[in-house]
């Protein structure tokens, strides 16, 4: 009976252990099961303290949770050698070379004091000559081929000394194409690749000794190279045609993925209601200045072909979560949620100003924290510490990134629309743990669009022609977004 109750004791502490553990120490333990749906989670795991590293600009977690990428993807037989090269990165070039340099001196002594004489010494000189003469006869061959975006990496056993272009319009395929020539050999005759910016690129054994890269394009391109020892890298860039056809042609239709209309925006015009949020200089309320910006965004949007919807139209209160639920409903491309900032203390009532945007992630300062306190207050006040913590370590990681290029290009945009008029302090882009942006399935951010404290920026923000730039940089952040990292 005794027995019994200590391997119950056990297995308990073993599994409290497991469930209290890292997400770190999970991933590692479940990568050496020997079932491929552990390794699986193990190897997603890994994949979360990746994103989570980036975020938080943690190197060292980085390298970690590369190293444990690697080796659940050896496990189960997939390509990992695109974060075998960033851990490669990460650790250092000159490193590795001093390294392995190192070890070839080393051994090279070794066998000098082995041989104990000076004719061994030539010997041994005349041989390593040889060696490399034969290397340079076997080698030159493209070892591997990596797709970038916007640049392709070729790899060569041996340094490119020679690469040659040309570039010319073929009237029979109605295409342009650009060779690039280089001396080398291929594991295969042919081999064809289809890429985003170019139509097609064909690597090709034109003879014996050369290797010839071939694009194909119906539009003119433009192609640069840089040899960088074995490494051959090709920049891709469209242009506009450079040789004119006898015979004009007519313009193409605009894609279907040109038009603007099949973007979905949500605007969140914050607080309502109940919730007045920040009350400011002259006892202007933040829920009506944020809907009067939000209508001012909505109408630019809507004028410039988006599909726009507002969270609340009126003086109305909604719950947070139901604002992200709606958007997520009508499966907005975008999420954006505009508010009016406080400070703290009435000694800091002319001392703070400026515009920030945030994008939700677990906050990295007290400023963030407390900024985020203030527009979660009404809605959050039953949730436990523990609880938001979880949830904001996990929720809406996959677009924290791309949330953070929209309030880059927001954030800039929104400046570069009020300096024109204004001098407006920026109080840049932040990572924050907003409520309100917990839950999105897309890009979401929150802009704080200044100081309803500060006497100067609250007779602004509340000033139709002020509100009015704001949504042109609005506007124009996420025509800039679009253009950057979506298609039309």
């Amino acid at each position: 009976m005794e027995r019994t109750i200590k391997r119950l004791l056990l297995l308990l502490f073993f599994i409290g252990t497991l469930f209290g553990a890292s997400l770190e120490q999970k991933a590692a333990y479940q990568c050496s099961l020997s079932d491929k749906d552990s390794i699986y989670r193990g190897l997603n795991n890994y994949k979360t303290i990746y994103i989570k590293s980036i975020i938080d600009e943690d190197k060292n977690l980085r390298m970690k949770a590369l190293k444990g990428i690697i080796t659940c993807s050896k496990k189960l037989g997939i390509d990992y050698s695109d974060y075998q090269k960033e851990l490669y990165d990460l650790l250092g070039k000159k490193a590795s070379i001093q390294r392995s340099g190192t070890k070839s001196r080393t051994s090279s002594k070794k066998y000098i004091a082995k041989a104990g004489d000076s004719k061994m010494k030539r010997a041994h000189s005349k041989k390593s000559a040889k060696t490399r003469a034969s290397l340079r006869v076997v080698g030159n061959r493209l070892t591997k081929v990596i797709l970038r975006k916007g640049y392709i990496e070729f790899y060569f056993d041996f340094p490119i000394t020679q690469v040659r272009q040309n570039a010319w319009y073929d009237k029979k395929s109605k295409s342009y194409k650009v060779v690039i020539k280089i001396p080398a050999k291929l594991a295969t005759r042919y081999k064809k690749y289809r890429l985003r910016s170019v139509r097609t690129m064909q690597l090709v054994q034109s003879d014996a000794k050369h290797t010839r890269i071939v694009f194909t394009n119906p539009t003119s391109i433009s192609i640069s190279t840089k040899v960088r020892g074995n490494k051959l890298i090709v920049y891709l860039r469209k242009t506009s045609p450079s040789y004119v056809a006898k015979k004009s042609t007519k313009p193409k239709k605009v894609p279907a993925f040109v038009k603007k209309a099949n973007k979905v925006i949500v605007i969140d015009a914050g607080h309502g209601g109940k919730d007045s949020g920040a009350i400011g200089y002259k006892r202007k309320q933040e829920k009506d200045i944020v809907l009067q910006i939000a209508k001012k965004v909505y109408a630019k949007l809507k004028k410039a072909g988006y599909k726009v919807y507002l969270t609340r139209r009126g003086d109305y209160f909604v719950t947070l979560r139901n604002r992200t639920r709606f958007a997520n409903r009508v499966k907005a491309n975008l999420f954006i949620s505009i508010h009016a900032n406080a400070a703290p203390t009435k000694s800091k009532y002319l001392m703070m100003r400026g515009l920030e945007t945030f994008y939700l992630s677990p906050a990295r300062s007290e400023r963030a924290k407390r900024i985020a306190a203030l527009e979660n207050r009404v809605d959050m006040k039953n949730l436990s510490y523990y609880s938001k913590n979880v949830y904001l370590d996990f929720i809406n990681r996959e677009k924290t990134i791309l949330s953070n290029k929209l309030a880059i290009d927001i954030q800039r945009n929104v400046l570069y629309a009020l300096r024109k008029r204004f001098k407006v302090v920026d109080g840049g882009v932040r990572p924050g743990p907003f409520w309100v942006l917990v839950g999105a399935q897309m890009p979401s951010i929150l802009i704080e669009v200044g100081y309803i404290t500060n006497p100067t920026e609250a007779m602004r923000i509340s000033n139709p022609y002020y509100q009015n730039l704001i949504a042109e940089g609005i506007l124009s952040g996420v025509e800039s977004y679009f253009r950057h990292n979506e298609r039309y």
